[in-house]
């Protein structure tokens, strides 16, 4: 029976006979330098398989493999003519698949030669042929290339025996109490510019969502400073709130000693607090002692500490406008769009009004859903917690509709409501464009997690939406439903840190510590779920699943492309004014065409960050990098091949098309993910980063990785509609 031989210690003693077997089967086994057996060995990159004769080990074959994770790739595999029969090469094999999926690797690949038996064994083993290229001049052969997808637990992919991915799963709190200090309320009854923020808190607090409590010296402090003989309506109001129970004497003087070292410091060591100052403390000691979730208050001098507040005592201070955000998002400008199709269809986005609310709901009837569930996605919610309801219509009949909640807290998911009618030729467009609204409106504010539950869509809705990113999981009442993670921001090196903490803090799992190195589209990204288990995916599923998103990491390439500004109004909607007439099909689909010279294909490459620059020209252009997105795919094409499903994705005419080469060839570049600058990137800047010459971007320009995060960081790349 064979053994298979792993740790270091056992292999070192076969790497001669190994090196032997090398050295005598190159033109099998390919040539390979002496101390690469060595090397592999030591770094338990090589099996070797033994069979036990007479009571003694002879060496019976090997397995040299290498890779970067989550990849794998098998260099060489070799049984002794002795031995073979007994199922030597599967058993290195399986061994290799084993100890591949304990360490959560995702794919093992081999380059098997097309003409050789062996083909036979690797489709045995479960290696696909995925294509076939060359091997060379010198041998002139053709390499089949085989890949074996690993059973290894992912992000996205199920545990064995169970149904679906499970989301990570919090506690649910109770609603959260908040401190609140006195500058808040005055901000709200003095009518200060930041006061709108404060009303929010106060219409989230009559509206359950959350609690806000105040302390007894918010009181006390309020009639330190009233008028005498003369009632006064804001301490009045300050009475009528929720108080916190009075501290312990020993407790309350203790803490505030230890709080002034930290927020006040040279006037707590010269002795010269304040009235004020004494104050503050009372209240943040308030908030420690009876474990409120946050201190919310408009002192930039507090809020400055915020950090050695967290670290020493756990707790949160946060800016009315911060936690404003987190339970009452502000409401965007409602979704509205005209858009015409290459063949003259034209199509409506625009928010459900109460006219045809009953329409929407007959409508949604017809998408499988049942009475009750139609009149829910159609309800327009309340003044604190509005639903967003977003149709698309043609020719003035309703082919989509989706509805949303914004999410209310930190933890909370968005839950959504889709319907597509499954008879229309427009189904496909009008889910892109649902599907984008939905994405970019829930993480506006932070990143979010929208929840479709199979009641709340048809069943192409549900196929649409799976391509968009969604993926399955086990609901709480134990069926299944779809979740996307929406991150809404460009990752830069300098921002990945900030980004990491936010989202193990709301979906409780972690993105590596620092950013991977870029190897292309298939570049892993591993994360770590519950501070244990870390699972891997590739980068180009992770910008899915968590889009609108891009990572800018270590070596992934940034190109820099000109384009004028009526086409840069129409392709990317960067325009400040809406279009009186319709605008192509392009401006609202997600995945968006740029077309150029086939040349400039050798920079525009799949999995690349494109950053579009708009030219000054003639149509008084910004002269700027106006926007940020990621290539999915490229392609040469004839003009004559150039059909409508191509030409939809973008804005220029056929005659345009033809103008771009006088060889009758264009470059087609496709991109998503897109991030309009709210910070234009100026000329002048650009130059100053060295990454714009004397021909100011006329054509495709790669750039460094290290400036091309740069011009992000500064363009603050939003997730806005318009």
């Amino acid at each position: 029976m064979a053994k298979i031989h792993k740790r270091p210690a056992e292999v070192n003693r076969y790497c001669g006979l190994v090196q032997e077997q090398g050295d005598a089967q190159r033109d099998l086994l390919g040539f390979l330098p002496r101390s690469a057996y060595a090397e592999a060995a030591a770094q338990g990159k090589l099996y070797v398989a033994t069979v036990d004769v007479a009571g003694q080990e002879y060496y019976a074959g090997h397995l040299l493999f290498g890779g970067k994770f989550p990849h794998l790739r098998v260099f060489q595999i070799y049984t002794m003519p002795q031995f073979r029969g007994r199922d030597i090469g599967q058993k290195l094999i399986e061994a290799l698949v084993s100890e591949a999926e304990e360490q959560y690797y995702i794919t093992i690949s081999a380059r098997v030669a097309a003409d050789l038996p062996a083909n036979v064994f690797w489709e045995r083993m479960g290696f696909v042929e995925i294509r076939t290229v060359s091997g060379g001049v010198t041998t002139g052969r053709m390499i089949n290339i085989r890949r074996r997808e690993l059973n290894s637990p992912t992000l996205f992919s199920s545990p064995k025996g169970a149904r679906a991915f499970s989301l990570p799963k919090h506690p649910k709190p109770e609603h959260p109490i908040f401190a609140l200090d006195v500058n808040v309320l005055l901000d709200v009854l003095k009518n200060r510019p930041r006061g709108e923020y404060a009303k929010r808190l106060m219409t989230a607090s009559m509206s359950g969502i959350l609690r806000l409590f105040v302390a007894q010296e918010f009181v006390e402090e309020l009639s330190r400073a009233a008028r005498e003989q003369e009632p006064d309506p804001v301490l009045q109001l300050a009475m009528s709130l929720p108080q916190f129970t009075r501290v312990p004497a020993l407790f309350l003087n203790s803490l505030r000693g230890q709080l002034a070292e930290i927020v006040f410091p040279s006037r707590a060591i010269s002795g010269s607090l304040r009235e004020r100052d004494r104050s503050d403390l009372t209240h943040l000691a308030t908030m420690i002692y009876h474990k409120a979730a946050g201190f919310v208050t408009s002192d930039e001098w507090i809020l400055g500490k915020r950090t050695a507040l967290r670290d020493l005592y756990g707790i949160e201070v946060l800016g009315p406008a911060e936690l404003a955000e987190l339970y009452m998002p502000s409401q965007w400008t409602a979704a509205q769009a005209l858009a015409e199709s290459p063949d003259g269809v034209v199509i409506e986005v625009s928010e459900l009004e109460e006219a045809r609310r009953q329409e929407a709901e007959s409508f949604l009837k017809t998408c499988s859903m049942t009475d009750r569930q139609a009149a829910s996605a159609v309800e327009p919610g309340q003044s604190a917690c509005p639903r967003h309801r977003v149709v698309v219509s043609v020719a003035g009949e309703i082919v989509g509709f989706a509805a949303w909640d914004a999410s209310r807290g930190p933890k909370s998911s968005t839950v959504a409501w889709l319907g597509l009618d499954p008879d229309s030729s427009v189904g496909e467009l009008a889910c892109d464009v649902l599907l984008d609204t939905m994405f970019r409106d829930s993480c506006f504010a932070r990143p979010a997690c929208v929840v479709l539950n199979r009641g709340r869509a048809n069943r192409e809705a549900i196929e649409y939406a799976r391509g968009q990113g969604f993926k399955g999981f086990t609901a709480p009442d134990g069926g299944t439903a779809l979740h996307k993670y929406c991150l809404g921001k460009i990752l830069t090196p300098a921002s990945w840190g900030a980004a990491r903490s936010e989202l193990l803090d709301l979906f409780g799992f972690a993105l590596p510590t620092s950013p991977p190195e870029y190897s292309g589209p298939d570049t892993a990204i591993a994360i770590c779920m519950d501070g244990t288990s870390v699972q891997a995916i590739s980068l180009q599923e992770f910008e899915s699943h968590f889009g609108p998103a891009i990572l800018v990491i270590p070596k992934r390439p940034v190109v820099v492309v000109p384009i004028q500004r009526p086409y840069a109004d129409q392709l990317l909607d960067t325009a400040k004014q809406r279009p009186l007439f319709p605008a192509p099909e392009a401006s609202v689909l997600g995945e968006k065409l740029y077309v150029s010279t086939p040349r400039a294909l050798s920079v525009l490459v799949p999995g690349a960050v494109i950053l579009f620059y708009e030219s000054i020209g003639s149509n008084s252009g910004r002269g700027a990098a106006i926007a940020a997105a990621q290539i999915t795919r490229t392609a040469v094409k004839e003009n004559s091949e150039i059909g409508i499903e191509t030409s939809r994705r973008g804005v220029l005419s056929s005659e345009e098309v033809r103008n771009m080469s006088s060889r009758n060839k264009v470059g087609l570049t496709f991109f998503n993910q897109l991030f309009r600058f709210e910070c234009p990137v100026e000329l002048s800047r650009l130059r100053e980063l060295g990454c714009a010459d004397g021909t100011n971007f006329v054509t495709a320009r790669q750039i460094e990785e290290a400036t091309g995060s740069i011009i992000i960081e500064e363009g603050k790349g939003s997730v806005r509609l318009s």
